[in-house]
């Protein structure tokens, strides 16, 4: 019998998890429970409930001003994603960096990419006929978002961002497209009041 065999029908009630998670002193204290249970519900089929967990986790640490920023639910952001994905205007996994930006600048969308992950992949995406898969999605946002400076910036910067001698400007240019858009769904919608 292998150490792992041992364990295998132990079961921690989620309730004592976060309870644990919301007694830590901050919030990066509270990251690894956070990955913890969202992963293990994600895993096991149950995203909604993994990002959930996460969302009250990161409400707990969250300062009262932020929340002035605007909460797009669930239903109403995959709708805007899919009406972004239908019109080419999310063309490949590269552009939901510019869908994480917006989200987790103005929308309360956590900022650490497990959970944006875990929450995008809960709205069941299909792009280009594929459903959008976690490891993909994670691994574009992680890596794409490195692929420029600005990238890693708010929003704010990529709108006072000058290129001057940027040899990689196509592709920050591509993102804003793509956030831009958003931006302007969410503004119509009286979602975001943002100058």
């Amino acid at each position: 019998m292998s150490d792992m065999e041992e364990f295998e029908n132990e079961n921690i009630p989620v309730t004592y998890c976060l309870e644990e998670a919301l007694s830590c002193p901050e919030y990066r204290d509270a990251m690894p429970f956070e990955r913890l249970l969202s992963l293990y519900y994600f895993k096991n089929g149950n995203a909604k409930l993994g990002a959930l967990i996460s969302e009250t986790i990161r409400r707990h640490f969250t300062p009262p001003e932020r929340f002035k920023r605007s909460i797009v639910n669930d239903e109403v952001a995959k709708e805007i994603l899919t009406s972004l994905i239908e019109k080419g205007i999310i063309s490949g996994m590269y552009h939901f960096v510019a869908i994480y930006r917006i989200l987790t600048d103005y929308c309360n969308f956590p900022k650490e990419y497990t959970s944006f992950s875990n929450r995008i992949i809960g709205f069941n995406l299909k792009l280009n006929g594929k459903l959008l898969e976690y490891k993909s999605l994670y691994q574009s946002v992680q890596k794409d978002i490195k692929s420029h400076p600005v990238l890693l910036m708010s929003y704010k910067k990529w709108m006072e961002y000058k290129p001057e001698n940027d040899e990689h400007f196509s592709t920050f240019k591509r993102q804003k497209a793509v956030a831009d858009a958003l931006i302007k769904i969410l503004r119509n919608r009286k979602i975001l009041l943002i100058e």
